[in-house]
């Protein structure tokens, strides 16, 4: 069976100015068709080279990757992936419809792919009545929620999110990782998420990936037993708390029980 996302032996390496900086070692992943995956590790271990890297922004200086059998650059040029940043980077001089609608305005060659038009994602992510709304008069769960409308208005194969609740309070939070998940079952897109929280991980995916210190490399992958779906419910059960420890100890080894 041929899987949605496959990346297979992925290095990466930035150069410096005597040396080349090795970022990601020999990471093999892959994710089926409509599957959630989360990328949790270190900070500085490649988890956003690596979401750049299935984007076709960044080349890996070895292995392969595919979407759908076609690699990244083919998925690019066809506007079939989907980049959500932590920070939402809307056009403030857009209004809210505007902005949803600007890959459309854009990429007019691409507009026959919309399946839904930017009133139906707005209506999706939970923002009618904002239609008119200027980016500075929103909070920011709701800029994060017109970012996603505007990442998913082209119909993506692949939807990527790094850290996409990270400036967010604890409270806010939670409540965008429901709507998140409430948006992807719709969509039915593959999604990948980027996070440093191991709880959002947990919750949020169907399998999570742990990349080791730089050069990042897959430590473990954890396929997660939670029913979807998923409710903050979960949170309080058996089967939450284990996965969540299983995935802090892959992370920290032996210091994870550590005082400071």
């Amino acid at each position: 069976m041929e899987h949605q996302l496959e990346l297979k032996s992925v290095a990466v390496e930035f150069p410096l100015r005597r040396e080349r900086l090795r970022v990601l070692e020999d990471v093999s992943l892959s994710f089926d068709e409509g599957e959630f995956g989360a990328i949790i590790g270190p900070s500085g271990c490649g988890k956003s080279t690596l979401l750049r890297v299935v984007a076709d922004i960044v080349k890996p200086v070895s292995g392969t990757v595919s979407i759908g059998g076609r690699p990244p650059a083919e998925i690019r040029r066809h506007q079939m992936i989907g980049f959500v940043f932590q920070d939402a980077t809307l056009l403030p001089w857009r209004n809210v419809i505007d902005n949803v609608r600007l890959p459309l305005t854009i990429l007019r060659d691409h507009a026959q792919k919309a399946e839904r038009s930017p009133e139906e994602l707005l209506d999706l992510v939970g923002l009618v009545g904002f239609e008119k709304a200027m980016p500075s008069q929103l909070s920011g769960g709701m800029q994060q929620r017109v970012a996603i409308a505007r990442a998913l208005v082209l119909n993506p194969q692949v939807l990527l999110l790094d850290e996409p609740f990270g400036a967010l309070d604890e409270i806010t939070r939670q409540r965008m990782n429901l709507e998140l998940l409430r948006i992807w079952a719709e969509a039915k897109t593959t999604a990948l998420l980027v996070t440093h929280s191991i709880s959002e991980a947990v919750f949020m995916a169907d399998k999570v990936i742990v990349l080791s210190a730089r050069p990042g490399r897959v430590k473990v992958e954890k396929r997660v037993p939670l029913k979807r779906p998923r409710t903050l419910d979960m949170m309080r059960s058996q089967s939450f708390f284990e996965t969540v420890n299983f995935v802090r100890d892959a992370l920290f080894g032996d210091a994870a029980g550590a005082a400071p």
